[in-house]
């Protein structure tokens, strides 16, 4: 059954991806151009559309599924009206794993309708906690490091500009398996998140992870862009790989957080900060 659902997204990423580039998809078709995706991206990542369109079921039986196959696959969803196509109106990234089997999808919507994200299901062939978009490709990169980015976008975005060692993780905080996974792979783990608040402090959870499974983790410090897609439209990625070689460490990154915190003029604060500090470098000496 795995395997048969292996089959089924293989077929369906296929058939998103020839979507796109008919008539029906004019709004997508659209939305990669405002975001300025090329052909040569779109092919490489089989980017594609879900239509509004229950298509699926009836694509797939004629392919030779069979119902409990075609539900196992987390695509179609049964009704009692009949069978409805779980995405649409999207714009679908196929999730591979390092083996470049297709496992799962990430549906963005194209509009401002909520939510804006909808990913697939732990299912029978698709763990997240175990895998990292863009993996498949990063891996053969031959680069020195890894660069962990927030979104789909994100790591497309950097690919298409000439980084192909970003990927992505899957929508969710980074787990022991994806750290792991990252770890064999790549020692130094380069972690470039959104610039608000929530990446700050997912880029901080993330960070532990990675240091516990042995990587030396990195932080890249971005200004003048809200997160890595619009940075290297905006400056190219020249700018960006020198952020990737200025990228700071975890105790400096935690000693700028905590400055931030508190007012160094005053003497307490200043007593807080000096003890904090302390304690991280012995615990960067004991990890040692």
């Amino acid at each position: 059954l795995k395997q048969r659902v292996y089959e089924i997204n293989e077929i369906v990423a296929n058939y998103y991806h020839e979507n796109l580039y008919t008539p029906k998809a004019k709004v997508a078709q659209e939305y990669v151009k405002k975001r300025k995706l090329d052909n040569k991206t779109l092919k490489k990542f089989m980017i594609g559309y879900a239509n509004g369109e229950n298509e699926l079921y009836k694509l797939l039986k004629e392919k030779g599924f069979n119902e409990e196959e075609i539900i196992a696959s987390n695509l179609v969803k049964k009704t009692n009206f009949g069978y409805n196509d779980v995405y649409k109106n999207r714009l679908m990234f196929p999730i591979q794993d390092v083996r470049n089997r297709f496992i799962a999808f990430g549906g963005r919507v194209l509009d401002n309708s909520l939510p804006k994200y909808i990913n697939s299901p732990e299912g029978l062939a698709y763990s997240k906690g175990r895998n990292l978009y863009a993996m498949n490709i990063a891996k053969n990169a031959n680069m020195k490091n890894i660069i962990m980015v927030e979104g789909y976008m994100d790591a497309v975005s950097l690919h298409q500009r000439g980084i192909p060692n970003a990927v992505a993780s899957l929508g969710t905080a980074l787990t022991e398996g994806q750290a792991r996974l990252l770890r064999k792979y790549t020692e130094k783990v380069i972690i470039s998140y959104d610039s608000d608040g929530a990446g700050q402090a997912a880029t901080l959870r993330g960070l532990e992870i990675l240091t516990n499974v042995g990587c030396d983790v990195r932080i890249l410090q971005m200004e003048g862009a809200k997160d890595p897609d619009e940075y290297v439209i905006k400056y190219g990625n020249g700018r960006f790989n020198l952020l990737v070689e200025k990228a700071i460490s975890l105790v400096e990154f935690k000693t700028k957080i905590l400055k931030k915190s508190l007012d160094l003029n005053n003497v307490s604060d200043k007593i807080k900060f000096l003890k904090e500090t302390s304690k991280l470098l012995t615990s960067v000496e004991s990890k040692r």
